[in-house]
């Protein structure tokens, strides 16, 4: 077997290399891809006796390490490669059907429909299986972001009711910020909002439907715990999500329906030991439960993550947030979810779970396309 990493070659088939058996790939770096992950596909395994080639493809799209050919020229040489193609997406899901669509063009292009599978994170299979695209889901997020780390320590008395981390502006960020401020929250809550608004208001109505300029009271950008210049995502997890009570997600996506998925920050919130409140799209608390997490359902009304209306699912997360809110005594509700906490941090660190997690929905794949590579 070669080294995990690869230096760029002159040629793109050079390029590609053997990095387990019938396992041949273009990784610049060991982590966060599908070869970090190929050891954890036990069973799955059965089911591939030839050579395949793994194409990386959205680092492809965004990292600048891989310029030296373009996607096209990796899928050109993948689709005449003679082997089987996986499409890793792992550090991603869809977003839209734009960019579905995207990739559905890119793959009938080069006529890889009939001999590839596309593995990402997203759970459902409306786009895939309306368009032909061959998929199957893969909670890769869990083993990028949260499979070696140490379990936190226990934090008896949180100082914050909510914590809420946004990044980059979007509408369902910014509205989540609002319906704190209106509900007199925003004092008792651990908040950033990294990116300017500079007018950007587009979407707002969507959400809002009366929004208007008087209801941004609070000062943006707004950092919480790093310098404007600074941003390291994985910086004071522990610090930060221990000292609150409850989390409001404000996912990546909120407006399409027909995705269902949970990033890496809907999986610190669990984590890290608080309660969640999932601004996301519909059936994204599900996911969770699918995987035998606890969402606290006696606690907490998580009926929004049903309805597929983006205003009413809004409304509906505006009445959660305040009845959370008004759980006074942080204390008491850390101790009496203190067990299942642990139980919730135990499972997320449980790579036999995963893996078996992960032999389920590959071998569905499998047996459902009555395909063996």
């Amino acid at each position: 077997m070669m080294n995990s990493v690869m230096h760029v070659q002159s040629s793109i088939k050079d390029f590609y290399y053997k990095k387990h058996d019938h396992f041949y790939c273009c990784y610049l770096t060991p982590y966060r891809n599908l070869g970090e992950l190929w050891p954890m596909f036990g069973a799955i395994k059965k089911y591939i006796n030839f050579d395949t080639i793994v194409v990386p493809y959205d680092k492809i799209k965004f990292d600048p390490n891989y310029n030296k050919f373009s996607l096209d020229d990796h899928l050109e040489y993948a689709s005449h490669s003679g082997m089987f193609v996986f499409i890793d997406k792992l550090n991603e899901h869809i977003h839209d059907e734009k960019d579905f669509d995207e990739l559905f063009t890119n793959l009938k292009k080069h006529n890889l429909l009939q001999k590839c599978v596309v593995i990402d994170g997203t759970k459902n299979e409306y786009l895939f299986e309306k368009h032909g695209v061959p998929h199957f889901y893969f909670p890769g997020m869990i083993w990028f972001y949260l499979m070696n780390t140490k379990i936190p320590a226990y934090v008896a008395q949180p100082n914050n009711q909510f914590l809420c981390l946004n990044n980059y502006h979007k509408p369902h960020r910014l509205a989540s910020i609002i319906t704190l401020d209106q509900q007199k929250l925003l004092k008792r809550t651990a908040w950033s909002y990294r990116q300017p608004i500079d007018g950007d208001l587009q979407g707002m109505t969507k959400i809002i439907p009366n929004f208007n300029l008087g209801m941004l009271t609070m000062d943006i950008p707004k950092y919480l715990d790093q310098t404007p210049d600074k941003f390291v995502q994985s910086s004071n997890m522990e610090k930060l999500y221990g000292d609150a009570m409850a989390t409001i997600v404000t996912e990546t996506d909120y407006f399409f329906e027909h995705i269902v998925y949970a990033s890496e920050k809907t999986y610190n919130a669990i984590f890290y030991g608080t309660v969640p409140i999932l601004v996301s799209t519909p059936n994204s608390i599900n996911v969770l439960r699918e995987h035998s997490i606890d969402v606290y359902d006696d606690i907490i009304d998580h009926s929004y993550d049903e309805e597929v209306n983006p205003i009413k699912r809004f409304e509906k997360i505006s009445e959660t947030i305040e009845m959370v809110g008004s759980f006074r005594q942080y204390g008491q509700i850390r101790s009496i979810l203190a067990s299942r906490i642990l139980r919730n941090q135990i499972l997320i660190n449980d790579a036999t779970h995963w893996i078996k997690e992960t032999e389920h929905y590959g071998e569905k794949f499998f047996m459902e396309n009555k395909i063996s590579i």
